[in-house]
Order: structure tokens, then sequence, then C-alpha cells
């Protein structure tokens, strides 16, 4: 393996050793700290996912059906074709059978767990010890059968851990939640697929959608939200990818906007944004464009900053999040890759780096055990890339940032990986204080 700058193995060994020590270094320091950290508010989605492991047989299911008539040829030809070429995302279809033709074209799912960016963000947390509060409204069987126990939610009383309630414990009308699970098809790299000499190209996962879920309209959370922001550290804001544009959509949105203010009128230091995959690119711009301004910090994957960017984004990612964070009046834009994570920012840059590290721990921690862990330490088989976006002042009181992440090329679950680097990007907001700047010290071949 070489770097762009052409190092040779050993030193690129040597680097990924030292980028290994830091996160080591942190990573004690997180564990140590997470108990005493504040509470992180971690709203707006929650759903159950089913996740398929997406073997040989799975793929030659799949792409037997890609002709076939309706949504389920037009379902199985884009997802066979995003498969095929590593790419993953989420894919929305209005189709009230769509579950059901998953789980006969796919058999039984091979695990049920916790989905949404905020419950998962959360679960990060809680298995560190670390408080978190989540707005549920939907407190049925299933969904409260998978959300971590030691997650806070709002009761009628006040608050308690969510495994002491039951579905009869809960803030509106929704005892089912009227909602289904989504289903979640993830894909190794190296898989044999049919054309495909060297298997499939890359490890990902696709989440199938089949109806607008909503917000999790918790009433008791909002009549909490101005007390609940006075001792957080951080307030997640997420999953609007699901509302729809009309029937409840509008009342949900001015529900939401009522509950940040809360949160602002409680003094909440930090409210950080999570975009999404929306059904289009319109509605992604639509989306930033009500749901930004509200934000001090925006965080996307790369692919949605290339979304919004378009190929410019593949030379200059720095540039398309400066103009991003510009265009928005905000103190940081976040972007998550494969490799490395990348802060566009007004703060402190050993903060920043701190968070991005922070984040990277608990997702690599996620990825190489298959679920958020409480060992962070940093996994033996991770790659530290040196081919990065570079460091350094932007103008206009704009710096970059960025860090390699520890990277699995195989890794035992992509599902829920950039909703866990949230939970620890905002997990950091508490903890950077406890932090020494030596964990993320720069060394002289940095980029400067």
């Amino acid at each position: 393996m070489t770097s762009r700058t052409g190092l040779s193995l050993p030193r690129v060994i040597a680097r990924d050793e030292l980028w290994a020590e830091r996160y080591r270094a942190l990573a004690d320091r997180v564990r140590a700290g997470a108990r005493q950290a504040a509470p992180v508010l971690a709203g707006f989605s929650a759903c159950v996912d089913h996740v398929y492991r997406m073997d040989p047989d799975r793929i030659s299911a799949l792409a037997a059906r890609t002709t076939a008539a309706g949504p389920a040829g037009e379902v199985a030809a884009e997802v066979a074709g995003r498969i095929r070429h590593g790419h993953g995302g989420e894919i929305a279809v209005p189709w009230p059978g769509g579950t059901d033709w998953v789980g006969t074209l796919l058999g039984a799912p091979d695990r049920v767990q916790l989905g949404g960016t905020g419950p998962q963000a959360a679960w990060a947390l809680a298995v560190l010890g670390a408080p978190s509060v989540v707005p549920l409204a939907d407190r049925g069987t299933e969904q409260l059968a998978v959300l971590h126990p030691d997650v806070t939610l709002c009761t009628a009383e006040g608050t308690a851990p969510a495994g002491r309630l039951t579905g009869a414990d809960a803030p509106t009308a929704r005892p089912g939640g009227g909602k289904q699970p989504h289903s979640v098809l993830e894909f190794a790299a190296g898989t044999p697929a049919p054309g495909l000499p060297d298997g499939l190209p890359r490890s990902s996962r696709i989440i199938l959608r089949f109806m607008d879920d909503g917000i999790e309209r918790d009433e008791w959370f909002a009549a909490r939200s101005g007390e609940l922001a006075r001792t957080a550290a951080a307030g997640l804001l997420s999953g609007m990818n699901g509302l729809p544009e009309y029937g409840t959509g509008p009342a949900d949105r001015a529900w939401l906007t009522e509950v940040v203010h809360a949160w602002r009128d409680g003094g909440l230091p930090l409210l950080h944004l999570e975009l999404a995959e929306f059904a289009s690119i319109r509605a992604l711009r639509a989306g930033c464009d009500e749901y930004a301004p509200l934000a001090d910090s925006v965080g996307m994957s790369l692919s949605e900053l290339a979304a919004l960017a378009g190929p410019s984004v593949r030379t200059s990612p720095v540039t398309a999040a400066a103009h991003f964070a510009t265009a928005y009046h905000l103190d940081r834009v976040c972007v998550h890759a494969d490799g490395w994570v990348l802060a566009v920012h007004r703060g402190d840059p050993t903060e920043q780096r701190t968070a991005l590290m922070t984040g990277s721990l608990l997702a690599a921690a996620r990825a190489a055990r298959g679920a958020p862990a409480a060992d962070l330490e940093p996994p033996p088989a991770a790659d530290y890339t040196e081919d990065r976006p570079a460091d350094g002042p932007l103008g206009e009181g704009l710096r970059a940032d960025c860090v390699p992440a520890p990277h699995l090329s195989h890794p035992a679950a992509t599902i829920g990986l950039g909703d866990t680097f949230v939970g620890g990007l905002l997990l950091a907001r508490s903890l950077h204080s406890r932090c020494a700047p030596t964990c993320i010290r720069k060394d002289p071949d940095d980029h400067a």
C-alpha cells in the first residue's frame, strides 16, 4: 500500500501505528469520562430494522426479479445495480406490500435491531454508560424491544430508562406505531456475484423504506424540552427525510420547530443536524433550506455532499463543505467518508479533531463487532489513509481539519456506522476538556 505521496510500505505501516496509538489513547479517555458526560438529546426518528446479509443466493434471487412488472422489478433492478457497483444508501418507494415482498424473496432477516439516527446514536452512547434522552411516541412492543434499556425516555411524571417502560407508557395514541420495519440489505466486498470475477467491489448497505415514517412526535418529550436542554451537551436533529410533504408533514414540521426553539430557550449549547438520503436531490435541498438555519452544525456523508455539490466534490470536498457552511451561516460542517472524516468549522482545531476522532472511534468499534461496543480498542486490521483532504485555514473565519478513520475493508456490519459516528461526535462535546491535546498532536508529516 502506498499513499498519493509515494511513501513506501514500511513508512505507511509506521504511520498506521502512529494513528492507532492516537486512537488508543483517546479510547482510554472516552471510556473514563463517558459516565460523567452531560446528556445528548437525540431525535427525531425511530424504527425497527430487518437486516439481511446479501450472500450469493440472495443476490441471485434479487437479480432474477429485475425484469418483473411494477414496483417489484423497479426495486429489484435499482438494488441489484447498486450492489454490483458497491453503492449503498436509502431507497424510498411508497409500496404497502414492499416489506412482505422482501421477506418472501430473501427469507427471514438475519437480525432485527434498532433503526433511526437518534436512537442508534443513543445506543452507541448507552453501551459506554453515557446518558441520552430520545423522543419516542411509538412504544409498541417491537419498537421497545430493540431500544437499549438504559436510553432515557420521557414519561408523564418525568423520565425513566426505556427498559422499565411498557407500551402502556406512551405519550400519544400510537400503540402500534403505524410503521413498517425497514429492510436493510448488507453486502460485503468480495462476495461472489455473476459477472464480477473479484466479487462485489465494496462493503455497504441499502435501506429500503416503503412508507413515510414521520417523526417521533413525543409530547412528553416536547413538554420537557426546555428543562432537558438546560443540562444537555448537545441536541441532534435527524429523520426529516421520513416526513411526508403533505398530510401530517406540515403539522409535524411546526411541532419540530417549536421543540428546537424550546431547546434554544433552555440554553442548549450545540444543535447538530444530520442529513440523510432523501427521495430526490430537490427534497434534500429543500430539507437543507428548512432545517440548516436552525442548526449550529450539520453532518452528512460524502455521497450526500456530492448530491448537493455535484461532481466537483470529488476534487475538493473541503471547498464544497465550506460553501455549504457559508450559505447557511454554520459553525461547522462534518463530512464522513469511508477512510476519513472532515470538519470545516469556525472553532478550535484541537477540539474539532478530537470530536472527529471520537465519532470515528465509536464507528470503528461497531464496524469490527457488528453492533455498538464498549470496547473501543481500534481494530488491529484497520487502515489509516493518507489520501485525505488537507488541513488549514480557508478564509472568512473557516478552517478545515481532517483525520483518517480506522477503516475496515470487511466490516462485521455496515448499518448504523454513520449514526454511531454522530453519537461519538456529540459525546465529544462534553468530553473535550478531559481529552488532553496530546491525544491528537500533529506530527511534522501530517497535512499542514
